[in-house]
């Protein structure tokens, strides 16, 4: 029977092997965790994920065809995964869960790592920590939900993982110098007036095509 592209349903005997870290199954089958999207051999000393969160792979190339992380632990793949690999996965990581209560403890464990060598590799990857480039995600989400949606700045902060209105607007004005209300009427100013714009030249290159 072929793999399905999302993996199998674990079966009591794989989640056995998983629970109790069994080696003798290192080959035998991959699990993947569908919420952190990464993947292990059943030996990992990561943490073990929510049961409902686990499906199985045959191989591991079948786990990274449907998209799963190799781990940087347990190295499915028979490879180690380099520094700059683990910061990517990391900020992919960040960009699928923003809107949650994240901590770099949290990410480490979540990206099968530890938070010093976390903080370490992802600045040299990128210039920046960790939590700042959380925070970057988290304004950039905010700044197009608050020109493109009708959601309250109540509703946005817990969108992008602030724990209140307040957290969320003293930080968008430390960045950015203005409330996110005042952003929002500025910016949807500018739209409206763009869109004007462009309505009263689409009349005018019509009308200079068919002189």
């Amino acid at each position: 029977m072929e793999e399905d592209i999302q993996g199998q349903l674990v079966n009591v005997e794989q989640w056995c092997a998983i629970y109790e870290k069994d080696e003798a199954f290192d080959g035998v089958f991959y699990y993947a965790d569908t919420n952190t999207r990464f993947f292990c051999k059943p030996s990992c000393p990561s943490k073990v994920p929510k049961f409902n969160h686990i499906c199985i792979f045959d191989t591991a190339e079948a786990a990274v065809e449907a998209g799963f992380r190799p781990c940087r632990m347990c190295r499915p793949e028979g490879k180690e995964v380099t520094d700059v690999e683990w910061a990517g996965q990391v900020e992919a990581y960040i960009h699928e869960h923003y809107g949650e209560a994240l901590s770099v403890s949290r990410i480490a464990a979540e990206c099968h790592g530890n938070p010093s060598d976390l903080q370490q590799v992802f600045i040299h990857a990128n210039g920046v920590s960790v939590m700042d480039y959380l925070e970057r995600v988290r304004l950039d989400q905010a700044r197009k939900l608050l020109v493109e949606s009708a959601c309250f700045i109540k509703e946005i902060s817990l969108l992008i993982g602030f724990p209140n209105a307040a957290a969320f607007s003293l930080q968008f004005k430390k960045k950015e110098g203005i409330p996110p209300s005042t952003y929002r009427k500025i910016m949807r100013k500018k739209r409206r007036e763009m869109a004007r714009q462009l309505a009263a030249a689409v009349p005018a290159r019509s009308r200079e095509g068919h002189r």
